[in-house]
């Protein structure tokens, strides 16, 4: 930073009274030219560079204290005082690493200005009178730079370790979502472990009277406005267009409120979500596909997919038809969990055209 070190202010307005240090007039005055200072070192700076003191100027004041008259001269009404400029840091400003921290006080310290606790104080004189024409208070500062450049750098450092930490998370985000499919893996494996891939044939089940089969038929039928109900994993902002549960884990695809992104989410029940994707904010054109498959029933099944490494997952079906989740890894299928309870299904609806999401052309490997 610059190193000039003084600057005056006038304060228009007329008045016969002698000023003195501690005069509410001169302490505004006093501290207006403090941040016309600050303002005119930072403004030369870039704009990344601004916007990182920003981030620590917004929550914090600054103020004068410990005002004390070092000499008035009663012919001049000249008044020559010292004082402190004071501010109050927030507590996350003031964790710098401890070599950071040494260094910071190596330069500043010597120099007047010391931080104690959340605390920055800095010594600065300045002189206040009134001119003998006109009667305007006239006020010049100095002293003023060792306590500018302590909490300039104080405010950097703070700023520097928030983008080092949203980088480590961020990175522990994504180390844990790459982790995630082989863990969900093992656990939709063992799910499915000891199931035959394709259904193995059963003798023919004893005949049931017709009345009960109507009966049965009727109850497996979803309930009209039932949907609502069904439990996701979706926010109160989003939109669910697809969820169930498989047993041991729920699944759900929730489109948010702009209407441009998926997301998909599972979990084991009553737990927080093991696996979300995209792990970032993405367009769902970009994210997802869709496509229809034709199985041996002649339903044509919807469904959307999407590929993490060499594995793809599909959620597929509707309400009224046959809905589950298909994994599948290098183009094999290692796990289809079928939906159970309570589901819902929106794919294939109005709502999801408006994504615009390209076709899914390979086919599903359903039994």
């Amino acid at each position: 930073m610059s190193g000039a070190c003084a600057a005056a202010a006038v304060l228009a307005g007329c008045g016969s009274k002698t000023p003195t240090c501690a005069d509410a007039e001169t302490v505004s005055l006093v501290k207006q030219i403090y941040q016309q200072q600050f303002d005119k070192q930072h403004k030369d700076m870039s704009e990344e560079r601004q916007k990182r003191v920003q981030f620590t100027v917004k929550d914090t004041a600054v103020n004068l204290e410990n005002i004390t008259t070092d000499a008035s001269n009663p012919d001049t009404g000249k008044a020559m005082c010292s004082a402190q400029l004071t501010t109050v840091l927030p507590e996350d400003a003031v964790k710098a690493e401890p070599q950071m921290e040494q260094y910071m006080r190596a330069i500043y310290e010597r120099q007047g200005a010391v931080l104690e606790g959340t605390k920055l104080r800095g010594n600065v004189e300045y002189t206040a009178q009134r001119t003998e024409d006109t009667g305007v208070l006239q006020v010049a500062l100095s002293g003023f730079m060792p306590f500018m450049g302590y909490f300039h750098d104080i405010a950097m450092d703070r700023y520097d370790r928030m983008l080092r930490a949203q980088a480590a998370a961020k990175k522990s985000v994504e180390a844990q979502m790459s982790a995630a499919p082989s863990a969900s893996m093992a656990e939709m494996e063992a799910e499915t472990e000891g199931a035959p891939s394709e259904p193995a044939p059963s003798a023919a089940p004893p005949q049931q009277p017709q009345a009960t089969i109507n009966e049965q038929i009727q109850a497996a039928q979803p309930v009209p406005g039932q949907t609502a109900a069904v439990p996701t994993l979706c926010s109160a902002d989003e939109t669910p267009v697809f969820a169930c549960s498989t047993g041991k884990k729920r699944a759900s695809l929730c489109m948010a409120s702009s209407g441009s992104q998926l997301s998909y989410r599972l979990a084991p029940l009553d737990a927080a979500p093991e696996m979300v994707y995209p792990a970032n904010a993405a367009t769902a054109s970009t994210a997802f596909k869709q496509g229809t498959h034709t199985g041996s029933t002649a339903q044509a099944l919807p469904y959307v997919s999407f590929d993490k490494g060499n594995y793809r997952y599909v959620v597929y079906g509707r309400t009224t038809t046959e809905q589950g989740i298909l994994v599948e890894q290098s183009g094999k299928r290692i796990a289809d969990l079928h939906c159970q309870g309570e589901r819902l299904s929106e794919l294939g609806m109005s709502k999801m055209q408006s994504l615009s999401l390209n076709q899914d052309t390979r086919p599903l490997q359903l039994p």
